[in-house]
């Protein structure tokens, strides 16, 4: 049932009014300052108190201003609340108060009355009483086919002072009752509250106890019928519709009520409490919340009130529409929550995380081992110079600054930095000598990097030299972990994704990193001047590279091998789009192919998709590397680290051995060549 909440004044220049085809029914609403107080309350001797005090009103001598409060008791309603406003939640209860009987009230349904009731002069009553008073009466008098509002000058005495039953006048109420169906011959549908509490008004205030009256529930039908839409005009005639008068009696039903007596209301315990004069009543009413029980409701004002909610919603306005229009089969929650580590927090490490931030992935790591400079503002979109400025102009940590400023784009962001520094093989490690029962420095730096790699969903590879890639390589591949790997020259640019942990079938799976490699990655910093080693690539080269390593990355999110998913075949000029229901190619996902590397120019304007198996001698990926990993971690990176020449990772991978046969065999060409001149 539509409703309206408004709050009474005492101020006779504030005029209230409610639409004429309603109920005024008066309330009371108390909101406390704390949950504690709320959850504390007497409820039941609050409702109790509430209507009671009107329905009684002991402090009022006069009979008809009793009545009269009683009647707006018989509708009351008593509502409390307590508003969470930091949290933008309000918690509220509703009581609608009834009286109760010790016995229930005995009633049967009367359908021989019912046909002869004159449904026409109580439709055109209740019409004539919405324009002259403008607002329905809820409870009435149906005597003699006249119709009248119950109000506090209605005597039952002075009605039926010359026919001395009570079986001659109808009294009815409206019924909020929303249910129309049908129910079984000889049994009673469920009645709205206010019946209850008219049988008690009839009891208590007009003296009937005992005897048996006739109740009409009135229901209007489905579609409102009668009280359909309020009236409008001053005129005074009346008239209503044929199919009107036909659903108020199809709907409304008539009862036999046999009345409680006064005692039937009162719970005092005579026999123990002998002195006891006053009645005991009982009021009931509370409603019951979601799930069926006693207990409040609560509602959430966070979406109207709040703007970083707003903002939250507004932030994936884009992947709705996109998985509503284009793409139905596209996982919105399942990239929210997929957790992403970013090693590197420099050019790439930002336009990275801001397309990833486009996508909905909100949970982020960054580590990096550098500062904010004054020249990576205008490269890397996730600093400003205030990150320059920190500590007196020596930066902000990268991994920290990136981080927070993604916090300040999407408000339902988690993300953190590590300010930490890969260990790289031919790069003179830091101690493994332990100070005393601790780990060594190295030791702490490979647990702490280790446990980021186990704990993310989802590796980005975005460092600056080749050799930083390779210890995350050996774990994420030690993991199984998806790894998309890019990389930036002057011009041209790299995308991979890595084939994932050796399973035995190297002929199947793709290659990493290293894979192409036939020699150990280097110190690339060595002999170098410092210009030699900054990176230097064109502008607008990262954020290329940076969006396909993300649409990548999605695309193998929603294929179900995911990074163990195949590479297409060469060919990559067919045509392909989400919506064709025949793009079923294992090497596809709902978004595309899913190629194995990309490889593109700004000199050409063009790009490649080459595929690379696994390597069975990669010093990244091979089984030789990944068990001596799962032996010793520490162990490995510490004889990586130490080898200068990077020879001890050719040895352990066997691509010392595979060059050795290699240049044999080509030893062994070239005297062929020789004897067949």
């Amino acid at each position: 049932q539509e409703s309206s909440f408004i709050k009474e004044t005492s101020n006779d220049n504030n005029v209230y009014q409610i639409a004429n085809n309603r109920v005024e029914c008066h309330g009371t609403l108390i909101g406390y300052n704390t949950l504690e107080a709320f959850q504390k309350v007497d409820k039941n001797a609050l409702l109790k108190d509430h209507f009671t005090s009107q329905f009684f009103n002991n402090k009022e001598n006069d009979n008809k201003n009793k009545k009269s409060s009683a009647l707006k008791a018989l509708t009351s309603f008593l509502v409390v609340t307590f508003a969470d406003l930091k949290q933008h939640k309000v918690l509220y209860w509703f009581a609608f108060p009834a009286l109760l009987t010790k016995t229930p009230i005995a009633a049967t349904v009367n359908t021989m009355d019912h046909a002869a009731m004159p449904w026409t002069e109580l439709a055109q009553g209740l019409q004539s009483y919405r324009r002259i008073n403008n607002r329905l009466s809820p409870f009435f008098v149906l005597q003699d086919k006249q119709f009248m509002a119950l109000g506090p000058e209605y005597s039952h005495e002075e009605q039926h002072q010359e026919q001395g039953s009570s079986n001659t006048v109808v009294f009815g109420f409206i019924d909020p009752t929303s249910t129309f169906a049908e129910v079984p011959d000889g049994q009673v549908p469920v009645m709205g509250w206010p019946m209850r509490n008219l049988v008690a008004y009839l009891v208590l205030h007009l003296g009937l106890g005992g005897q048996t009256v006739q109740i009409l529930s009135l229901r209007p039908g489905p579609h409102g019928g009668i009280l359909r839409g309020p009236l409008s005009g001053d005129h005074s005639e009346t008239s209503v519709s044929l199919a009107d008068v036909e659903a108020l009696a199809k709907h409304s039903i008539l009862l036999n009520v046999t009345l409680p007596q006064t005692n039937d209301y009162d719970y005092s315990s005579k026999e123990k409490e002998p002195s006891q004069s006053k009645p005991v009543y009982k009021v009931v009413g509370w409603e019951l919340n979601a799930r069926q029980k006693p207990g409040p409701r609560s509602v959430n004002l966070r979406p109207l009130l709040d703007q970083n909610h707003l903002a939250i919603q507004a932030a994936d306005l884009n992947l709705k529409l996109m998985k509503w229009r284009m793409i139905p089969s596209l996982d919105v929650d399942m990239l929210q929550s997929t957790k992403v580590l970013l090693l590197g927090a420099g050019t790439l490490g930002c336009s990275v995380a801001r397309t990833l931030l486009g996508w909905g992935v909100r949970n982020f790591k960054f580590v990096d081992y550098g500062t904010v400079s004054y020249s990576n503002p205008v490269r890397q979109n996730l600093f400003s110079l205030e990150d320059c400025h920190f500590n007196h102009g020596q930066g902000r940590p990268k991994a920290q600054a990136a981080a927070d400023a993604l916090k300040t784009i999407a408000a339902d962001v988690t993300s953190d930095g590590v300010f930490l520094s890969i260990p790289m093989p031919c790069h003179a490690a830091e101690t493994v000598t332990k100070e005393g029962d601790g780990p060594s420095p190295l030791e702490k730096t490979v647990t702490q990097l280790d446990e980021l790699v186990q704990e993310a969903d989802v590796v980005f590879l975005l460092t600056d030299t080749r050799e930083s890639r390779w210890l995350p390589t050996v774990m994420a591949a030690a993991h199984d972990k998806i790894l998309i790997n890019a990389a930036l020259g002057l011009d041209s640019w790299l995308v991979m994704r890595h084939g994932g942990g050796d399973d035995g079938v190297t002929d199947k799976r793709l290659g990493c990193y290293f894979c192409n490699d036939v020699v150990a990655p280097e110190n690339s910093t060595r002999n170098r001047t410092l210009d030699q080693q900054c990176t230097v690539t064109r502008p607008g080269l990262a954020p290329i590279a940076s969006s396909m390593a993300v649409e990548l990355l999605v695309s193998l999110l929603h294929h179900s091998h995911k990074h163990k998913a195949p590479a297409p075949a060469q060919n990559l000029h067919k045509t392909f789009s989400p919506t064709d229901n025949d793009s079923n190619s294992e090497s596809s996902s709902p978004l595309g192919v899913i190629p194995h590397q990309i490889r593109g120019s700004l000199v050409t304007y063009t790009m490649m998709a080459p595929t690379v198996p696994a390597f069975k001698c990669c010093t990244g990926c091979s089984s030789g590397v990944i068990a001596a990993y799962h032996r010793d971690k520490l162990e490995l990176v510490s004889n990586a680290c130490a080898s200068m020449d990077g020879s001890y990772l050719e040895n352990l991978s066997g691509l010392t051995a595979f060059r050795a046969e290699a240049a044999e065999k080509l030893a062994e060409m070239e005297e062929d060549w020789e004897e067949d001149e």
